[in-house]
């Protein structure tokens, strides 16, 4: 079944009735192949049984004006959270909006994606209003049996109100390695060899990915091979970028390239790696890690959130402390210079 059947399924279970489907925040329908957003609802934006409307976190106030006009109307809403004092003023109005919208009649879904915002600030009042965010929700979205077990006892909410539905995969194709490190090295002046081995951590720079500890590690096992970390920096991680700066600058082997990369280049990227590292201190599910899956990458990644089920693929390898990660990712390097010289 795909994500956009169970979805429909989902849809007519909660509301047989609903034939339009709201959906915060925006989808961007320009990255039709890495647009976690787009992926997830492709199949009903192109059918004709629901019609998918995309609405920014400036224009809630349109739901309040769509469940006036039809009652049976749907709101899947993603990522319920805010960074700063400015983007929590905005809270109050989007409560108010999804309150009012829940209480004409319509039928509120939300997708967990954390099970705690990553920077961990507010946490109190986050889970506050995640509570009443699950209590208003006729169900709550996940991607993996594990995310139950961690999400229903943190908002206190019936596990039957959770409902499955794996993450979408990306439609990207792998392309020649050597060919991708060449437009590497011509377009983003990566100094890179084909025999050297390449790790890619791939995503916005944030803390709670701890790139900061692979890099130290790197540098202090004297680790040969290449350490690519791309992706922009999060908001209120200037800091940490700054660190990575000093680290790219005293050592060779790492390459911090702080952008955000093209729909069209994310290939290059992925294709001129080996292995695809990841460090997250929290994750429930995770975009980059379903990115490397479709690249067919080595993945080595911390054994939490949805990341603990899976241990059956053979290129993942799953860690349960930093000296386990050290030694997951010195062994791969060797194990891909053997397999380069063989």
């Amino acid at each position: 079944m795909s994500h956009s059947e169970a979805l429909k399924n989902l849809y007519h279970s909660v509301n047989p009735d609903a034939k339009n489907v709201y959906v915060v925040p925006l989808i961007r329908f320009s990255h039709k192949k890495t647009d976690y957003l787009y992926l997830l609802y492709k199949d009903l934006i192109e059918g004709h049984d629901l019609k998918v409307r995309s609405i920014s976190i400036f224009d809630h106030f349109k739901l309040i004006a769509a469940i006036l006009s039809n009652r049976n109307s749907i709101l899947h809403y993603h990522w319920f959270e805010f960074q700063d004092v400015k983007s929590l003023l905005g809270m109050p109005w989007k409560l108010f909006c999804i309150y009012v919208f829940q209480k004409l009649g319509g039928t509120v879904i939300w997708t967990i994606h954390n099970e705690f915002p990553h920077d961990r600030k507010y946490l109190d009042l986050h889970l506050y209003l995640h509570r009443k965010m699950a209590k208003w929700s006729k169900a709550l979205h996940v991607h993996c049996n594990k995310a139950v077990d961690i999400m229903s006892n943190r908002l206190m909410c019936d596990r039957d109100k959770f409902h499955v539905i794996p993450h979408p995969s990306y439609p990207l194709d792998p392309m020649d390695k050597f060919e991708a490190r060449e437009l590497l090295r011509s377009r983003y002046a990566v100094d890179i060899n084909d025999d050297e081995t390449v790790l890619l951590m791939f995503g916005n720079i944030s803390r709670y990915k701890r790139m900061d500890l692979v890099a130290t590690l790197i540098m202090e096992y004297d680790l040969k091979c290449k350490l690519m970390i791309v992706g922009p920096v999060k908001k209120g991680n200037e800091k940490l970028y700054k660190k990575l700066s000093v680290y790219e600058e005293s050592d060779e082997r790492i390459r911090v390239i702080p952008d955000f990369v093209e729909e069209d280049q994310v290939s290059w990227f992925y294709s001129a790696s080996d292995i695809a590292v990841f460090n997250y201190r929290e994750i429930l599910s995770s975009g980059s890690y379903h990115m490397a899956l479709a690249f067919q990458k080595t993945i080595i990644a911390p054994n939490i959130g949805c990341l603990s089920e899976e241990t059956e693929n053979p290129n993942v390898h799953l860690f349960n402390s930093q000296n386990e990660l050290k030694e997951l990712i010195t062994f791969h390097i060797s194990e891909n210079r053997f397999d380069d010289k063989a």
